[in-house]
């Protein structure tokens, strides 16, 4: 997941409790197989395979047929109210839907439970012990998450290109993402795109696109944070880069995962860094600066540390959020202030630092390249640096090119998708029909195949749009401590302070546990 931090919004709720709470609602979910359907509660929700939600206040169930009848309410994958059949049953009332065991996800109910009861038991999100890899055991903070992963064939193997939306962790939260896939190449007038969900998550998403340009020679395409795209043509690398482990100019110099980053400091996870470099730039005009960034797992770790202390609550803390709670949201903001995002820096000829730009794109799956346009013309051996949350990023790629030309794309819907070797003309649909959603579940892949206008060679963009939501592990809610969570946020320099060793008890396996702990190995 690109791990967004944003994700910790679900937390923010617990402030607003400030009294003793002797009760509280928590949801229960089980496999159709798993619930007793004797035990007739006020409502039931049946969450279906294709993101769909039915909310019962009257059924019965046919074991031997392995079929729900009931009466209610049908959602959609963004909750809003669906149509609906009506079925008769002989010597019973009338019910308005018939739902198959086999097209089932869970079934929930919520129970008023008191402080007494065994919380701890109960899941949220339902991620069974079974499905938890080794790795995820041993440290549940280090679980793999991820959104969307994205895969394209490059010198004969599948290589990690692209998560998409990082920050999207609930509807609301729905964005669309542009990620420029540096390595790929086409050899044909096709061009294939493997969609994975790799962790224990439910992804959502409503397009993934194709954003093609014609390659020429010389230049490359590269996009700001406003959405725009230019060529560059003259690219250069530092001359000089230094940060608080000494030289990084070799770290720098290519995307090739030979990363520059700090460990974090071991006494606030808010302190600040200084990365300082240069180009020999003597006759550059319309400069333009690139760099390629992704998170370390620190965020990774606060979200999970957040979702333990938040336990059987957060399920009630996303819903407040898609409810519009502002309260929690700015609850949120105020914690990520702390961390805040990459600022750059470029000295003037006074001497004097400038801030020219910033990179705030989140995830810790895939680097991510930003260009910032910076003044028509800068010093000769011009200097810059990046200041960030020391140990939050990791810096592959550092360039400065020239400007030539703004550029507009072709854009590619997918020309037909395989799943399982099979063409699946429902899934092309979906991601086609901006109106609609493909959801995807633990373990699913999709080879998207896209028609280019013809076999010249292209740079490529990935342009995606959707949302995700996170599944919650048991190991977590042994963890559950509601003081805690509101300390969190109601004092978010003292927490970091106060979170700073037990992070860097984990921080050395961190990346090792992550990536080992897929749900999935591609």
């Amino acid at each position: 997941m690109k791990q967004a931090f944003l994700m910790l919004i679900i937390l923010a709720a617990s402030l607003s409790f400030t009294g003793c709470m002797p009760s509280q609602m928590v949801r229960e979910l089980k496999s159709p197989d798993e619930y007793d359907f004797s035990a007739k509660e006020k409502f039931l929700k049946v969450h279906m395979q294709d993101g769909s939600l039915y909310v019962l206040d009257s059924w019965i169930a046919d074991d031997s047929a392995k079929v729900i009848y009931g009466t209610g309410s049908q959602y959609n994958t963004k909750r809003d109210v669906t149509s609906f059949r009506a079925i008769e049953l002989q010597n019973t009332i009338n019910y308005k839907y018939e739902i198959c065991y086999e097209d089932i996800t869970l079934v929930e109910v919520n129970r008023l439970k008191h402080h007494s009861a065994n919380l701890a038991a109960i899941t949220i999100v339902g991620a069974p012990l079974a499905l938890m890899t080794i790795y995820c055991l041993t440290n549940p903070k280090a679980c793999f998450g991820s959104c969307p992963t994205f895969y394209t064939m490059n010198d004969g193997q599948w290589q990690l290109v692209a998560e998409g939306f990082s920050s999207s962790i609930l509807p609301v939260f729905e964005k669309r993402d542009v990620d420029m896939l540096y390595h790929t190449k086409n050899e044909t007038a096709r061009l294939q795109l493997k969609l994975t969900n790799e962790a224990l998550e439910t992804h959502v998403i409503r397009y993934a696109n194709i954003l093609a340009f014609p390659k020429k020679e010389g230049q490359r395409v590269f996009a700001t944070g406003s959405g725009n795209f230019y060529s560059l043509n003259r690219m250069i690398s530092p001359q000089k880069c230094e940060s608080l482990n000494g030289s990084c100019v070799e770290k720098v110099k290519y995307l090739d995962k030979a990363e520059q980053f700090s460990l974090t400091d071991s006494k606030n996870l808010a302190k600040k860094e200084e990365l300082f470099f240069s180009f020999n730039n003597a006759d550059h005009k319309n400069p333009g600066l690139v760099i390629a960034s992704r998170q370390t797992l620190l965020t990774t770790y606060l979200f999970y540390q957040g979702l333990a202390y938040s336990g059987n609550y957060a399920g009630y803390f996303a819903a407040e959020i898609e409810n519009g709670n502002h309260f929690m949201k700015n609850r949120v903001q105020k914690l990520w202030d702390k961390l805040g995002v990459i600022e750059i820096y470029m000295k003037n000829k006074t001497g004097k630092w400038d801030k020219v730009g910033e990179v705030d794109e989140m995830g810790p799956i895939a680097s991510d390249l930003h260009l910032v346009k910076l003044p028509e013309e800068i010093p000769k051996n011009t200097e810059f640096k990046l200041k960030m949350t020391q140990g939050l990023w990791r810096i592959d790629y550092l360039a400065m090119g020239e400007i030539v030309s703004n550029e507009t794309p072709f854009v590619i819907q997918p020309e037909f998708i395989l799943k399982d070797e099979t063409r699946d003309e429902e899934a092309l649909k979906l991601l086609t029909d901006t109106a609609e959603y493909l959801v995807t579940y633990p373990g699913d892949s999709y080879l998207l195949q896209y028609s280019l206008p013809d076999s010249a060679r292209y740079e490529f963009f990935l342009d995606s749009k959707g949302y995700y939501l996170e599944w919650m592990r048991d190991e977590w809610l042994a963890e559950q401590d509601l003081k805690k969570a509101r300390l969190m946020f109601a004092f978010p320099g003292w927490f970091m302070r106060k979170a700073a060793k037990p992070f860097k008890d984990a921080e050395a396996e961190m990346e090792d546990k992550f990536w080992g702990s897929r749900y999935v190995q591609n």
